[in-house]
C-alpha cells in the first residue's frame, strides 16, 4: 500500500467518523405513544431507520428529518 492510498484511508475513516460522532449529537431522546414519538414537547410522526422492535412507551433514539415534521427512528 503507497503512503499515498494509506493518507487517503486514514482521511476517510476520520471524515466517516465525525459525520457518525455528527449525527449521534443530532440524535434526540423520544419516547413512541400511539404510532408518533414524543420529543420534549412535541410530537411528531416517525418511521424507522434500521429493522428494530419497540413498543408503545418505549424510548427510542430519533433524528428529526430534513423537513422537521417527521422523527425517524435511528435505535432504542
Amino acid at each position: 500500500m503507497s503512503i499515498s492510498s494509506m493518507k487517503s484511508a486514514v482521511s476517510n475513516y476520520v471524515t466517516q467518523t465525525i459525520l457518525a460522532q455528527t449525527e449521534r449529537m443530532k440524535a434526540k431522546r423520544g419516547v413512541v405513544h400511539g404510532g408518533r414519538v414524543v420529543i420534549g414537547d412535541s410530537v411528531y410522526p416517525y418511521t424507522t431507520a434500521v429493522d428494530i422492535y419497540f413498543k408503545d412507551g418505549d424510548a427510542v433514539w430519533c433524528i428529526l428529518a430534513d423537513n422537521k415534521r417527521t422523527a425517524v427512528v435511528v435505535g432504542v
